[in-house]
């Protein structure tokens, strides 16, 4: 998975310490081995979503993918933080 703001920064990256914010309206620059740890989150995700869609589609399908989103969505934040 490529990283999609690779290069220099923008209006949304900062290199410089951000004050903590629960509704962060910039996020700080990750390093390489932070953007490589954040590729294989997603791809792991996106493995377990294709484990997910060979099970028959139905409630608890939809409440897994759910959570599975739910769950990449906090360990991202918590690495960007």
């Amino acid at each position: 998975m490529a990283n999609v703001y690779e290069g220099p920064t923008d209006g949304r990256q900062s290199d410089e310490a951000i004050a903590v914010s629960r509704f962060r309206p910039r996020y700080r620059a990750l390093t390489d081995e932070e953007k490589a740890l954040h590729d294989q989150l997603k791809d792991k995700a996106a493995e377990l979503e294709a484990l997910y869609a060979q099970v028959k589609q139905g409630r608890y399908n939809s409440l897994a993918i759910t959570a599975l989103e739910q769950s990449v969505m906090w360990i991202v934040k918590e690495l960007t933080s």
